[in-house]
């Protein structure tokens, strides 16, 4: 199940976050995380499986037009079990629903720029060791 994010679930997004430290995410990281939901919470939304929330992600306005998919995850002990699709299938479809037709982007690294190709979108611009060492930031949008 698919639910609005709410202020009590703040340790367990972070839970999720940590799980997949240091692979997809390096520590410093987390501060950005907790910024984000202090501010962005209303567009965030959590997966609920068994009543554990497993996997978290939102949508924002950027100040180009453009809607970004942020801040998506899924606890590494749900990898691969179809979460992460569910929830990304999901904010592009609550993106069309709150802002139309803007464009949609992501922040991604090259671990899971693959992922993000499957539902269209397109690499645009890299930085190397943006996210931390070994953690490229791969730029994507649709088109």
């Amino acid at each position: 199940m698919i639910r609005q994010y709410r202020e009590s679930d703040i340790d367990a997004v972070v839970e999720i976050f940590r799980s997949n430290i240091p692979k997809y995410f390096s520590p410093p990281e987390e501060n950005g995380l907790r910024e984000f939901l202090a501010e962005y919470a209303d567009l965030y939304s959590v997966v609920e499986v068994e009543n554990e929330i497993v996997g978290a992600g939102g949508i924002g306005l950027n100040d180009d037009d453009t809607v970004s998919l942020c801040w998506g995850m899924v606890h590494r002990e749900h990898l691969g079990t179809g979460v992460g699709k569910l929830l990304t299938q999901y904010r592009i479809e609550r993106s069309r629903e709150v802002f139309g037709d803007k464009p949609i982007v992501t922040s991604t690294s090259q671990l899971t720029e693959g992922f993000y190709e499957k539902f269209g979108l397109k690499t645009f611009e890299r930085n190397k060791d943006a996210f931390g060492p070994g953690l490229n930031e791969c730029k994507m949008r649709f088109g």
